[in-house]
């Protein structure tokens, strides 16, 4: 490590990331699976693990690249819009 410390807070750049990471673990937490509720929307348990993983593995790729998080993509989206 370079002992470099991000100008920003994690947890606010990547506020709509990590809502979807927790909204996913509710889900998983409630029994929201297939196997368990019988609902075709809920997926499969191998299924959500594997979306979980995927959104893990972009989120540390975005904190890796300096890339924006969405909260600020979208913000930059709207202000260009002049709204």
């Amino acid at each position: 490590m370079n002992g470099k410390k991000l100008d920003y807070e994690i947890s606010k750049e990547f506020s709509h990331e990590l809502l979807e990471i927790g909204n996913k673990l509710n889900q998983l937490e409630r029994g929201r699976i297939y196997e368990l509720s019988g609902a075709t929307m809920d997926g499969y348990l191998a299924t959500n693990i594997d979306q979980l993983r995927k959104m893990i593995g972009e989120l540390l790729t975005k904190i890796q690249e300096g890339e924006d998080g969405t909260a600020t993509v979208l913000a930059d989206i709207v202000r260009s819009l002049n709204i």
